[in-house]
């Protein structure tokens, strides 16, 4: 006879909303140092790679999106920090809701950023109305 395991997850109805679905959590999912002085970061916000290893809110400069790399999940977001911080986030393999991403203020081509996750192996679907 064989044993059949079962994990359960806990998570919070802003996980469910946005991350319609992960292929493998081994995979999709990374620890990550964000850089100082990046300001707060909700749960869901879009982040572009610096030159030195460390993830930042994607921004757009003069109407260039930068390039984003992943989506933040730790549960709460993140508080302002004078120091570098480790953050969970989602680098690829995975389905998620366009529509409840979350940007910087300076980004105005949402589209641009959520093409480029795509390029990253996001599956992004847009899905205005979620039924929980």
């Amino acid at each position: 006879m064989s044993k059949v395991r079962v994990t359960t997850f806990d998570y919070p109805k802003a996980f469910s909303e946005l991350v319609l679905h992960e292929l493998d959590t081994r995979y999709s999912r990374e620890v990550v140092s964000i850089a100082a002085n990046s300001g707060a970061m909700p749960f869901g916000l879009v982040l572009a790679r610096r030159s030195d290893g460390s993830y930042e809110p994607l921004k757009e400069v003069s109407g260039t999106v930068g390039d984003a790399k992943a989506v933040l999940i730790t549960e709460n977001g993140l508080v302002d920090s004078a120091e570098k911080q480790a953050a969970l986030v989602l680098r690829g393999y995975c389905v998620i809701n366009g529509a409840n991403a979350q940007f910087d203020a300076s980004v105005t081509k949402k589209a641009d950023a959520l093409a480029a996750l795509s390029d990253r192996g996001f599956i992004v679907k847009e899905i205005s109305d979620v039924d929980a």
